[in-house]
């Protein structure tokens, strides 16, 4: 019997994650598309760094005062980069180089060339195979730290829930920073030190901010704290020998960035990729992180609320005052999934009218998403139906009816995710697919 259930559990999660998987790559090269996308940028520089490693080159923004800068486009910007102006640099030090040479891989077997278009679906698949291994160690994580079921649910929003979604299509040095990460995370509570150095190590070669991971570990082992102090004096002297004293003005410029007391409200409360992507399930995923914070006498939240907290501190600081960067947040993502997984397992458990509430405010939303209106005298018929058996207190069919929108909701959220793209295309203009082509030079 127990075996029985280890095979049909495994076959479960191999689903889901198969499932997250289909959604991500369906049309990944259609939506998100708008204004930029760093994508390209990243793989352009992980395609130079190939050339010469100290001698990276790719669109940076800052352009003013830019010893760098050998080209910038006046007219007619590269699609998808309307609107922003392409301003080319050698050396490109603006992050570090090793989640782009990951990026680029694809198109360096294929052949493409630096500042050559390269097709989209080929800038986003390592992107697609990342999420993998972000599917599959959330997974791990929510499972030790708080059970099967918790797993198997927070892998289900995980792979399901439009945001998320849509945010792991993106070749964002954020993308490639999570799963490393989690692995650290993984090895640190499996007591495999050595394992969690090496990778928290690579967190901040990754991107900037990767760099603050070894010392959220610190507080256990002050071998941490030395990790990170070598993983940031070499990427320093890695900055150095590439670009010199054009690095410390890089360094600088990056440092102006500011840091504002409502850049966390507008992440939480405007979901979006540039436009407008209102998730309820994101929200409600946010919105449970000061829950979980209640739970912190629990061993297993103090530690799970403890890294959850580091990000926030250090997204907090780094975000900007509007949020117009949200990838900044990406690795939040397994958090927010694991809030909802644990919460939906509780919800299952108690079937409380208190409980079940917040599924039905903020899980709705995918309706508004894809453009279809609920009339008004429908939506309250169906509301008043679903939750009188809950205030009448009839626990066998609130039992069901709980089961019942949770099961809708996630059929909704995969039905939104793969009409998302065609619906926001007939109201913005979308790039079509470019063909891939195969370089034998």
């Amino acid at each position: 019997m127990r075996r029985l259930r280890t095979i049909i559990t495994l076959s479960l999660v191999w689903f889901l994650i198969f499932l997250g998987i289909f959604l991500r790559s369906y049309k990944s090269d259609v939506y998100p598309v708008d204004n930029n996308d760093d994508g390209l940028f990243y793989a352009w520089a992980g395609l130079s760094l190939y050339d010469n490693p100290l001698a990276p080159a790719s669109h940076s923004i800052f352009d003013k005062d830019n010893p760098a800068l050998i080209w910038r486009s006046q007219f007619m910007d590269y699609q998808p980069l309307d609107r922003f102006g392409l301003k080319l640099t050698q050396p490109w030090l603006d992050h570090p180089p090793l989640a782009t040479l990951i990026i680029a891989l694809p198109a360096k077997l294929l052949g493409y060339k630096t500042f050559e278009m390269i097709p989209q679906i080929i800038v986003r698949y390592p992107a697609i195979i990342a999420g993998i291994f972000t599917l599959y160690l959330t997974y791990l994580l929510a499972r030790q730290l708080f059970g099967p079921a918790t797993a198997v649910w927070s892998l289900t929003f995980l792979a399901t829930v439009p945001y998320f979604v849509v945010a792991h299509r993106q070749s964002f040095l954020e993308n490639f920073l999570t799963p490393v990460f989690l692995g650290s995370l993984l090895a640190y509570l499996n007591k495999k030190f050595k394992l969690a150095m090496w990778l928290s190590f690579l967190t901040g070669w990754m991107k900037i901010p990767g760099f603050g991971v070894p010392f959220m570990f610190s507080v256990k082992s002050w071998r941490f704290a030395l990790v990170g102090i070598a993983s940031i004096l070499l990427y320093l002297v890695y900055g150095w020998l590439a670009g010199g004293s054009f690095f410390w003005q890089t360094l600088t410029n990056q440092g102006v960035r500011g840091a504002f007391v409502n850049s966390f409200f507008d992440e939480m409360t405007k979901p979006h990729f540039y436009g407008d992507f209102a998730d309820g399930w994101y929200v409600l995923g946010f919105a449970l992180i000061f829950w979980m914070f209640s739970k912190y006498k629990q061993e297993k939240f103090k530690v799970y609320n403890w890294f959850m907290a580091s990000w926030l501190l250090v997204l907090f600081l780094v975000s900007g005052r509007f949020n117009n960067s949200p990838w900044y947040y990406y690795p939040l993502i397994p958090f927010l999934a694991i809030n909802l997984g644990y919460y939906a397992t509780r919800v299952l458990k108690a079937n409380h009218l208190f409980l079940v509430l917040p599924f039905w405010l903020l899980g709705l939303t995918g309706f508004d998403l894809i453009g279809v209106d609920i009339p008004p005298a429908w939506l309250r018929l169906v509301t008043i139906v679903f939750f009188a058996p809950f205030v009448l207190n009839f626990k066998k069919i609130s039992f069901w009816f709980t089961r019942l929108l949770l099961l809708s909701l996630i059929l909704l959220n995969i039905y939104v995710t793969l009409r998302y793209p065609t619906v926001h295309c007939q109201k913005e203009r979308c790039l079509a697919p470019t063909k891939i082509i195969i370089n034998n030079d």
